[in-house]
């Protein structure tokens, strides 16, 4: 009887010793935990800044696929899934790989959105990204269909950056009407510039 009191005296000082451990580790991983009543509660800590929605479109008459940014004040339109991309994806897949691309770029430090040739794809364009990390180069964000303009998919997806506002105005102060270049510093969030 004696021994089974041991035990459980034991694997009492073990939980408690245990739990603040384990919510240690949890926020190191950016999870926080809370004791309530001596059972955990956990949060999961928001880090993501884009995801997809379907929107719609006015113009196009129909919902949209559009890549979303939120700051932590509101959630911007950012790209829309509006040019031919091929038939291998759908649109809300090809959003939602845009998405995921967009936030690794963000984590390096976004910069622009541009367009450029593609040596793997000779006869198409690509739409690229800009980042503090990536220096001159302007990684893939995604392959346009044979025959896309660049300049139009460009100005055709970014739409959505528009908010009423002349679009290249905002997003490209002291710039030419047709720059080949989106800067984003005025659309991301203090901690992400």
């Amino acid at each position: 009887m004696q021994q089974n009191g041991k035990i459980a005296a034991i694997g009492g000082v073990i939980l408690v010793v245990v739990i603040p451990i384990i919510g240690f580790l949890m926020q190191a991983v950016g999870l926080g935990i809370n004791i309530v009543q001596g059972w955990p509660t956990f949060f999961v800590k928001k880090t993501d800044r884009f995801s997809c929605e379907l929107r719609p479109d006015t113009e196009r008459g129909k919902d949209v696929w559009t890549v979303m940014y939120d700051d932590n004040k509101s959630k911007q339109p950012w790209l829309g899934m509006v040019i031919p991309m091929g038939r291998v994806w759908s649109p809300e897949r090809r959003c939602q790989e845009i998405e995921k691309r967009l936030e690794n770029f963000r984590e390096d430090g976004l910069v622009s959105l541009g367009y450029r040739d593609d040596p793997n794809t000779p006869q198409q364009q690509v739409l690229c990204v800009k980042t503090k990390l990536s220096g001159d180069g302007c990684p893939l964000l995604m392959t346009l269909d044979v025959g896309t303009d660049g300049y139009q998919a460009l100005r055709d997806t970014t739409k959505a950056l528009r908010n009423g506002r002349s679009f290249y105005q905002l997003a490209n102060s002291g710039s030419s009407e047709k720059s080949p270049v989106v800067y984003l510093e005025t659309f991301l969030a203090e901690e992400d510039k």
